[in-house]
């Protein structure tokens, strides 16, 4: 059994979850309360995580998301190496209405071992698997992605636990991902 995040330790957590198999992972942190998402976010402080465990080089990487917002809370991350960097996308159901959402994934500039999912970045270019590049700061994207990095911890070889930074302000909102394995 996964344990919660409120009753466990980040070393015990990794295990269970390094343990158990996709399906079991996904169902995991998708009963996982917004409560429990922040929960997860503070226990995984100073872990590591690298840029080379979310892509797989040219071959997409599918991360299954859940979000503790109160509505719309499935989504897909879709990464890749794109011209020298790390690029992904947001893949939702309202996609047609929000903007696809396209980041890079980087080092931290303020804490090692912790990623940035950098929606500041504006993309010239994407994949052909991806949406057409669209900015971030326009229309309703702008509420959804403008202005925003995701702080991004380890929990496990396959999960992540990430916050969204708007403004350079910490939000309420956590989100954590399960990568998809070939």
């Amino acid at each position: 059994m996964i344990p919660r995040p409120t009753d466990t330790t980040p070393e015990a957590l990794s295990e269970a979850l390094n343990a158990a198999d996709h399906a079991a992972r996904v169902a995991w942190l998708r009963s996982l309360s917004a409560k429990e998402e922040a929960a997860l976010y503070a226990l995984c402080a100073g872990t590591t995580l690298t840029v080379d465990e979310m892509h797989r080089g040219d071959d997409m990487v599918v991360h299954e998301g859940w979000n503790s917002l109160l509505a719309f809370r499935s989504f897909q991350k879709r990464v890749v190496v794109h011209e020298d960097r790390v690029q992904g996308y947001n893949h939702q159901t309202f996609s047609w209405f929000t903007g696809p959402g396209h980041f890079q994934i980087r080092e931290s500039e303020d804490v090692p071992g912790e990623l940035w999912f950098d929606y500041i970045w504006e993309p010239t270019s994407a994949p052909e698997i991806f949406p057409a590049p669209k900015s971030n700061t326009s229309g309703m994207s702008t509420l959804v992605y403008g202005h925003m990095i995701d702080i991004v911890r380890k929990v496990s070889d396959h999960v992540v636990i990430g916050r969204a930074i708007k403004k350079g302000k910490e939000t309420p909102n956590y989100f954590g991902l399960v990568r998809t394995d070939a």
